[in-house]
């Protein structure tokens, strides 16, 4: 018997999804099965499933697999992961399903939130679930630990219990995530960049502005990765800027441009921005320039400008005209051994050369000398 109870072990479900799907079970008309007092017990001590305990629990798992992120790489997950764990309530692992996720964008939808939000935090409630899985091994491991093995109605209630699934993830994206408007999504100009970069070298931006506005024109930054700048990031021996990117991208020292080292060595980046301020940031900026802000615009409209531009100006050179797409995803920080090319995956030269490469061929670089 204990054989087969160490067998279990690897197989038996979450104490307190039991729990509640016995409870079901009766109210569909299942017939309740015999528990022994025994076992009863150590259910009943087990909290019932809710935010406070067992969704706690499953929050912990998801942050620790966000270790040494920027805040302003965590807070959001945080918040998004919490809303979705508040939202399945006590609801069994069987019933995180689609419906459950497609109820929860629907709510999203309903509270105003932009579609390209909506995408994001879809991707965040998958990683729940591999966090909530996880925990659901551990639990149900530590249930069967409780069981004592000389008693066979045990086993029966614990074979019934192998019969409740754990969470899976089978949830495609198509008609659950709405589609994101690319016309809402704009990039900045060349005459934008221009006329941002003089007011700046003119002295019309504050110190930090200029300093953000130089990484995000140069080094296309997204939001979160300017939050995340700090001071020690840089090595002015060596001309380099250690960059915490984000959304799966490589996080490396990147070869800083002569052209911007006099502002960024003037100031001390002493400030921890938010992502609201950084983008209130933005705004601020490109009123000082004179120019309107409208839905879609911010520091990724940068980036969006550079991975255009930046590739043609490396793809005229005809030397580099095969390479001008591999050295834009390096000089991006795109992780390349997740890359659908085969060229990228077993590229191993030191990134800093494509990045050399690419502030040389650079659009923006000249602006700022």
């Amino acid at each position: 018997m204990s054989q087969f109870l160490c067998q279990l072990k690897q197989t038996a479900p979450l104490r307190r999804i039991l729990v509640g799907s016995l409870s079901r079970n009766r109210a569909s008309g299942i017939p309740p099965l015999h528990i022994p007092k025994q076992f009863s017990k150590t259910i009943a001590s087990s909290p019932k499933i809710g935010y406070n305990r067992a969704m706690k629990e499953i929050l912990d798992q998801f942050l620790s697999e966000l270790s040494g992120a920027s805040p302003a790489t965590i807070n959001p997950r945080r918040f998004y992961a919490g809303k979705f764990l508040q939202f399945a309530g006590d609801r069994p692992f069987q019933e995180w399903d689609k419906t459950m996720v497609t109820a929860f964008i629907s709510q999203l939808e309903k509270e105003g939130y932009a579609p390209s939000t909506i995408r994001n935090a879809y991707g965040i409630v998958k990683r729940v679930f591999d966090a909530a899985k996880t925990v659901h091994e551990r639990q149900r491991t530590k249930l069967i630990s409780e069981v004592n093995p000389e008693d066979p109605s045990a086993v029966a209630v614990i074979l019934q219990a192998m019969a409740l699934p754990g969470p899976t993830w089978d949830i495609p994206k198509r008609g659950i995530v709405p589609r994101v408007d690319m016309m809402n999504r704009p990039a900045s100009t060349r005459d934008e960049i221009k006329k941002i970069v003089a007011t700046a070298k003119n002295g019309g931006l504050e110190p930090p502005e200029i300093c953000y506005l130089a990484l995000s024109s140069i080094y296309a930054l997204r939001r979160g990765e300017l939050c995340a700048v700090r001071k020690e990031h840089f090595d002015f021996n060596d001309n380099t800027l250690f960059v915490m990117t984000e959304k799966g991208g490589e996080r490396r020292k990147q070869l800083l441009c002569d052209e911007i080292l006099p502002f960024l060595k003037e100031y001390d980046f002493g400030v921890e921005y938010s992502p609201y301020m950084m983008s209130r940031m933005w705004k601020v900026i490109r009123c000082k320039c004179g120019f309107s802000n409208s839905d879609g615009e911010g520091w990724h409209s940068n980036r969006r400008y550079l991975d255009t531009e930046l590739r043609d100006s490396l793809a005229s050179d005809p030397n580099l005209n095969r390479d001008a797409q591999l050295i834009t995803k390096i000089f991006f920080r795109w992780r390349l051994s997740s890359s659908s090319e085969m060229t990228d995956r077993y590229y191993t030269a030191d990134p800093l050369i494509a990045d050399k490469i690419a502030l040389a061929h650079h659009p923006v670089v000249p602006l700022w000398a």
